[in-house]
């Protein structure tokens, strides 16, 4: 399934516009007469903005990708009781299936088959 805003309602929307701020900071320091003594701290400014605005990017993301991961391990936690109270051979299954073979624990570590 496509990851849309429209199938993923509990995903905070960044509730800024990185590229208008950024547009309007270089629309405004265009306009700007700056002077010597203050060119390095305009030009430090700017990079610390730039840097700032990597950060938001990158951790808004993370939460994303983070929320996902936990909306897919509760999901399997519901299937997995589930599945054991319907009697299930293999419940865990469900759980085993949230944690592949690269990037998750070893399946063996936890005690699962």
């Amino acid at each position: 399934m496509t990851s849309t805003p429209q199938n993923q309602p509990h995903i905070p929307p960044l509730q800024i516009d990185l590229d208008e701020i950024l547009a309007t900071i270089a629309l405004e320091l265009a306009r700007v007469q700056i002077c010597n003594q203050c060119q390095a701290s305009v030009s430090g400014l700017i990079d610390d903005l730039a840097r700032l605005v990597t950060e938001i990017t990158r951790l808004h993301s993370a939460l994303v990708r983070e929320r996902l991961i936990s909306a897919n391990l509760r999901a399997a936690i519901r299937a997995a009781l589930g599945a054991q109270s319907d009697g299930e051979p293999d419940p865990l299954a469900y759980l085993r299936d949230e944690f592949p073979d690269t990037g998750g624990p070893d399946a063996s570590e936890w005690g699962w088959r």
